[in-house]
């Protein structure tokens, strides 16, 4: 045994060499370069990690499965996002949940609950800034679960979508304004997409051809007309959509209800969809089949159009004139194609008689900055006061769908002297009477049949709390407490033609309430049919 352990025991001279050899590369002091160099790498990719979650837009968290879902986790540019430290909302569990707009706070809750059933959610909310303000936060989420299938968190990333969502506001915005104009208007209208999808359609085309909102949204308005390509309208109509330039069909036939019709069509563009002014001509073409087919006749089917259209640049200079609309400013067309607005309505004055400031015209007003006017009652003042006219107008911006600035503006107007000729009648007549109109202890009014009023004594303006200037720019019905009370009057009017010591419970202009007896009976004046009230209160 002794000499085993002599055997195995190295001598002295050889633990001292090699003691003394040299390290081999690769050896102890290789590997700990290595692995320093090793950890430096990996610092470096941690930071370019960190900085690639700092300069980004997005906001990546983690948060608790359960409990309010407190984050765990939340990338620093949060800091850019809301204005809070990332330490914020790792302090306070609640921090996220407290901040969120309270009207979006319960929906938040339900939504985060989907992210179990799916695995997967996204949704939108408002968040308070630090600054006060609140942005809107697009927020996409996933679960992150063990291999049990336990919910462990929820990891994520935010976007501020606040621009986007502004964006479709005013888009919302714009398309409620075109829909305004539409249902106040005495024609035919039809909205459609860039696919000819109909979108919406006015109260005109429902009551004229029985529609309802929901069965004309299933139509595709090139599914009408049989002759659609071989007459060309339908490369006419995206012309339409490409230029903006409006575009006029003057015999349009369509099947509808089991039946054709003939209509006039002008086709110009909203925005990014195609708008239709729509005039049924059926009639008038079934009277030209038993005519000559001239071009004579045809035109003259076309100014039957009863209300005035025209179509200027945004320089106000004319491009389109329909023959009403010429007949009215008693002008020729080649007077007004390719005229500025502006000289062909020269003077425009209120219903007073007072001349309207170029800011206050409504015409300018469009013009300058593409705010569209409803239904407005102007005058065109003229030398000869038997040639002065009356017109009730509108006009609606038409935006480039590429720049969002004005590029036209429809202008449509229908001539509205003979009505004020009937006030200015009754105003000569009442003159003779008025010191017994004005001073009877009962109120006595004069409206038109769809609620205009015209003319109303003291005692009247006394119970409703208007003046006469207030009352004219309202409706009657709009003075009605129950409006099926209106409903049931007008169809005993209808059926009767007057009405005796009818009581009603009507609306004073400072929202009290009274009840009245009223006589109401259908008369006629100036070829036009009205309504004369007398009104008294209830003992």
């Amino acid at each position: 045994m002794t000499r085993k352990r002599e055997a195995t025991k190295p001598s002295k001279s050889r633990a001292k060499r090699r003691r003394r050899m040299p390290q081999k590369k690769g050896g102890d002091a290789g590997r700990r370069a290595l692995s320093g160099a090793k950890k430096i790498d990996g610092m470096e990719i941690c930071e370019r990690l960190a900085h690639l979650l700092t300069e980004t837009s997005v906001v990546i968290y983690a948060a608790r499965a359960k409990g309010d879902y407190g984050a765990t986790f939340v990338s620093d540019n949060i800091r850019r996002v809301t204005g809070y430290s990332p330490r914020s909302f790792l302090r306070e569990s609640s921090f996220w949940f407290d901040r969120i707009h309270p009207d979006d706070r319960r929906n938040a809750l339900k939504e985060i609950r989907h992210v179990f059933e799916s695995g997967y959610h996204e949704y939108e909310y408002r968040f308070k800034r630090k600054d006060g303000t609140y942005i809107w936060v697009h927020d996409e989420m996933r679960l992150v679960c063990d291999k049990k299938g336990k919910p462990l968190e929820i990891v994520g990333y935010w976007k501020d979508v606040t621009k986007r969502r502004r964006m479709e506001e005013e888009v919302q915005k714009r398309t409620g304004r075109i829909l305004e104009f539409m249902e106040s208007a005495t024609e035919g209208f039809v909205l459609m997409d860039s696919e000819f999808n109909i979108l919406h359609v006015n109260k005109h085309i429902q009551d004229t051809y029985g529609w309802t909102i929901e069965a004309a949204r299933s139509v595709n308005i090139l599914d009408f007309s049989g002759d659609l390509w071989e007459s060309g309208r339908y490369e006419k109509y995206l012309k339409v959509l490409e230029t903006g330039k409006p575009q006029i069909f003057e015999d349009v036939i369509v099947p509808l209800n089991d039946d054709e019709r003939h209509l006039t069509v002008v086709a110009f563009r909203v925005g990014r969809d195609i708008g239709m002014i729509v005039q049924d001509i059926t009639e008038q073409k079934k009277t030209a089949k038993r005519l000559t087919e001239s071009e004579e006749r045809l035109r003259s089917i076309y100014e039957s159009i009863p209300a005035g259209i025209i179509f200027h640049d945004a320089d106000g200079v004319v491009l389109l004139a329909n023959a009403t609309a010429c007949e009215i400013l008693d002008m020729d067309e080649d007077e007004v194609l390719d005229k500025k607005i502006s000289e062909l309505m020269v003077e425009i004055i209120d219903e007073k008689g007072t001349v309207i400031p170029g800011e206050e015209n409504p015409l300018f007003t469009t013009l300058s900055s593409a705010i569209p006017v409803r239904n407005i009652i102007v005058g065109i003042a003229h030398q000869d006061p038997y040639r002065k006219r009356w017109l009730l107008l509108s006009t609606q911006p038409i935006l480039d769908s590429v720049t969002n600035k004005l590029d036209e503006v429809l202008v449509t107007f229908t001539d509205f002297t003979e009505q004020k000729q009937i006030e200015e009648a009754l105003l000569e007549s009442e003159e003779r009477y008025r010191h017994l109109y004005e001073n009877s202890p009962i109120g006595i009014g004069l409206s038109t049949l769809d609620g205009k009023v015209i003319a109303a004594n003291r005692s009247m303006l006394d119970i409703t709390g208007y003046d006469l200037d207030e009352f004219r720019k309202i409706n009657i019905a709009e003075t009605y407490v129950d409006i099926t009370d209106r409903k049931r009057l007008l169809e005993t009017l209808d059926r009767d033609g007057r009405v005796l010591n009818y009581p009603l419970r009507l609306r004073r202009k400072d929202g009290t309430v009274y009840e009245a007896i009223l006589h109401i009976s259908r008369i006629n004046i100036g070829g036009k049919d009205c309504y004369h009230t007398i009104c008294q209160l209830a003992s």
